[in-house]
């Protein structure tokens, strides 16, 4: 009878264990390969949801392609991520998974006015040292470029603002750069 009892425990034991019941210790995780790939290559500069730092941006509505390239011959900041440190069939899932964030456009087509840009370009100055920025004078200009700005415009100055005041100033420092003409490309 107690062997019988034994044989059950350890049959209901494994029956949970393949049904996916929660790991010791804790809750069961529902990360996906790309999601933990992400994490652990990328989530320390760009956060693990991919929505950005004081260091670097956001790599929310970029493209497979975009992350592909930006990953292996960087534009910017970013140093390039070699296949002998990142193959590229987890690149590849990380591409995927960036990708599935939105559909949202990475970068709005804006063209500052002259008024605007001065203001701009000493926000992005205040910014442009992540260790050593001034988020009080960024904020004091980009307030002034919303006072000069079209609607389209001003919906993204605020943006600029949120992101400096959420510590995320690597996007605001990424979308500057795009909207000065700094860098070429996403």
């Amino acid at each position: 009878m107690l062997r019988n009892l034994l044989h059950l425990l350890t049959l209901a034991a494994l029956m949970l264990t393949a049904c996916g019941g929660a790991p010791a210790g804790g809750a069961a995780t529902t990360s996906t390969p790309g999601q933990a790939q992400f994490a652990a290559n990328c989530g320390e500069c760009h956060s693990d949801d991919g929505s950005g730092t004081d260091e670097a941006p956001s790599v929310r509505g970029h493209t497979v392609e975009q992350i592909l390239e930006q990953v292996r011959n960087p534009e910017g900041d970013m140093k390039a991520i070699p296949a002998d440190k990142l193959s590229d069939a987890d690149l590849a899932l990380i591409a995927q998974y960036v990708a599935s964030f939105s559909d949202e456009e990475a970068h709005p087509d804006l063209m500052p006015t002259d008024e605007e840009r001065t203001h701009l370009e000493a926000a992005f100055e205040a910014i442009e040292n992540y260790e050593n920025m001034d988020r009080e004078v960024a904020i004091t200009h980009l307030d002034q470029a919303v006072a000069l700005a079209s609607s389209d415009s001003v919906d993204l100055y605020q943006q600029l603002i949120d992101a400096i005041n959420a510590k995320k100033a690597g996007n605001a420092r990424h979308e500057l750069k795009e909207l000065l003409g700094l860098e070429d490309g996403h």
